[in-house]
């Protein structure tokens, strides 16, 4: 894959460099303004995203998404759509203050503007990754992961932003305001932020530019229909309703927060079960003629169709056989699903890159029955 033949690629590389230069003032600005305050943000952040962007990684157990790919949708969420949607929220903001009263504003622009920019300018970020490599956005789940690693970018970004802001507001005391912001938006609401926002917007993308076999019409009102529920999942979240319960005391908080997002979040899942299944369907009919065969036995299989027993036959044999075999059995494992991949790229059983696959396995196989 190189993307460096793709024009999205330079307009995804040139639009970074401005957020870049935009984000990067703004960060060195917090870090000689709270130094403490930015370090423990990123310490904070760092242990309970990395973490949560490889659970989001390992949703894909068949077909898992190029590193660099992953890497761009990230930065385009933290840096590009986050750069975009400052400028673009503060001015609507300021267009609505001359239209409605600032009562109104005051309760209800953050629900208006921000799903409308900032889900625009993350979405945007999942055209130009289509555009950079479009033979790697082929199935809903890679939709879903690859939006859902935009919001995460975001999300990271933001928070930063937030925790400074309530450093700044406390006046005094640098750690204690960063820790209050850090378990209300990561540990209370942060599994219904961008993350499930941009999720929906992809599986909707990912449904328009694979589902093929359906008309065009029907494909676009779908994705219509998952920017809309993104939308409409962000300004619920942002909206004022159940502000008395959030004013309340940490328990009504807490159920306002579930009864905001709790919805989206397990219609979320719902769509990631269904897409890890659709997956697992595709993985068997494409693999089929080869179960039984040198390459492939019923056993082996049998546990390339769940991510747990994968895990179960690498413990397994690191167990009995040492690290060493346990990273053949991995390598074997990972080349046995891409030989479902290559015959979804072939037109006959008999391809030379089928061959050239099978005997890469019967290789793998061979040095892993080596060890002792």
């Amino acid at each position: 894959m190189n993307l460096g033949r793709q024009p999205a690629y330079w307009l995804f590389i040139a639009l970074m460099a401005g957020g870049v230069l935009i984000v990067g003032i703004e960060q060195l600005a917090y870090v000689n303004t709270y130094p403490g305050a930015w370090l423990l943000s990123i310490v904070l952040l760092a242990v309970t995203a990395i973490p949560a962007g490889l659970i989001i990684y390992r949703f894909d157990m068949f077909e898992p998404e190029p590193a660099s790919l992953i890497a761009v949708a990230v930065m385009w969420g933290g840096v590009v759509a986050l750069s975009f949607s400052a400028v673009a929220n503060s001015s609507m903001l300021s267009f609505l203050q001359h239209i409605l009263p600032a009562e109104t504003v005051d309760s209800w622009g953050a629900a208006i503007v921000a799903p409308i920019n900032e889900e625009l300018y993350k979405g945007a970020g999942l055209v130009v990754i289509f555009l950079m490599a479009r033979s790697e956005i082929d199935s809903l789940m890679d939709g879903l992961i690859y939006g859902a690693m935009i919001g995460l970018g975001f999300q990271v970004v933001e928070n930063v932003q937030y925790f400074m802001y309530a450093t700044a507001e406390a006046g005094a005391g640098q750690l204690g305001p960063v820790i209050n912001t850090f378990f209300v938006r990561v540990v209370l609401a942060g599994l219904y932020s961008h993350t499930l926002f941009t999720g929906l917007m992809g599986f909707g993308i990912a449904y328009l530019i694979t589902q093929r076999s359906h008309p065009l019409r029907r494909r676009v009102a779908v994705a219509a229909l998952f920017a809309i529920l993104a939308w409409a999942a962000h300004f619920v979240w942002n909206s004022p309703w159940l502000d008395s319960l959030m004013a309340s005391s940490a328990g009504e908080f807490t159920l306002a927060l579930v009864i905001k997002g709790m919805p989206f979040l397990l219609f979320l899942l719902l769509l990631a079960v269904v897409a890890q299944r659709r997956e697992g369907q595709a993985f068997a009919r494409l693999i089929a003629m080869e179960v039984g065969s040198d390459v492939l036995t019923e056993a082996e299989f049998h546990n390339l169709q769940s991510g747990r027993r994968r895990r179960a036959a690498l413990r397994r044999i690191k167990k009995e056989k040492g690290p060493v075999a346990r990273s053949w059995l991995k390598r074997l494992q990972r080349e046995q699903m891409n030989l479902a991949l290559f015959h979804g790229k072939v037109d006959s059983a008999d391809h030379p890159a089928l061959e050239a696959q099978r005997e890469t396995i019967r290789m793998l196989k061979a040095r892993l029955a080596t060890i002792p």
